[in-house]
């Protein structure tokens, strides 16, 4: 089993590299982080994954074994295949992958072309229980997103958990009023369990 490839990158797109490993050409399908990795001209070494299937055998290219776990989680869910999971992590990081399924984010999923609702819904279920929790732990309290971008993501995850969102902007709007300055300082998990707590209170 090939678990990782280096060598020269000899060309590069926005969704694949071609490797050259000892005068062996590799085309790898690649994630967004694993194309940041990789420069035209310079050596690059990538975590890859091989799969071989009724429609060929494709290399997927990542850029370390977090990453590469997560595809298999997603691929593990019926009917989405290893292109359709590097569709996603082309599009979004793993720590951004991991953060909407632990808000049910669907709509993040949704921005990823051929990702529709109900498959961005499954996604959210299936993953929820799939990855592991220091994976979530890790990508929630990492690098915190803008303040105005942490309301719109908790905002769309409780209208996707079935709130209005006239009550979604009502809630987020008292625990600004309680916590006055330390609002902004509140990442999507802890102010999307702030928000539940005051529309549990109605």
């Amino acid at each position: 089993m090939i678990r990782s490839l280096s060598g020269e990158v000899l060309s590069a797109t926005d969704k694949s590299i071609i490797l050259d490993v000892n005068g062996l050409g590799f085309e790898i399908l690649c994630s967004r982080g694993a194309l940041v990795l990789c420069r035209l001209g310079e050596r690059a070494r990538l975590t890859i994954y091989l799969q071989i299937s009724e429609a060929g055998a494709f290399l997927f290219g990542f850029a370390n074994e977090t990453e590469r776990e997560l595809f298999l989680k997603i691929t593990s869910i019926k009917g989405i295949g290893g292109r359709t999971a590097m569709s996603l992590l082309s599009v979004l990081s793993a720590d951004e992958v991991i953060r909407a399924v632990s808000l049910a984010d669907v709509n993040t999923f949704v921005r990823v072309p051929g990702i529709g609702k109900k498959t961005a819904e499954r996604l959210c279920f299936e993953l929820k229980s799939a990855i592991p929790k220091e994976f979530i732990s890790v990508a929630v309290a990492g690098s915190p997103a803008p303040a105005g971008r942490v309301s719109d993501t908790v905002t769309d995850a409780l209208r996707s958990l079935g709130f209005e969102q006239a009550d979604a902007v009502a809630a987020l709007k008292l625990v600004r009023a309680a916590l006055g300055d330390d609002f902004d300082k509140l990442n999507e998990e802890k102010l999307l369990k702030a928000a539940l707590k005051e529309l549990q209170r109605k």
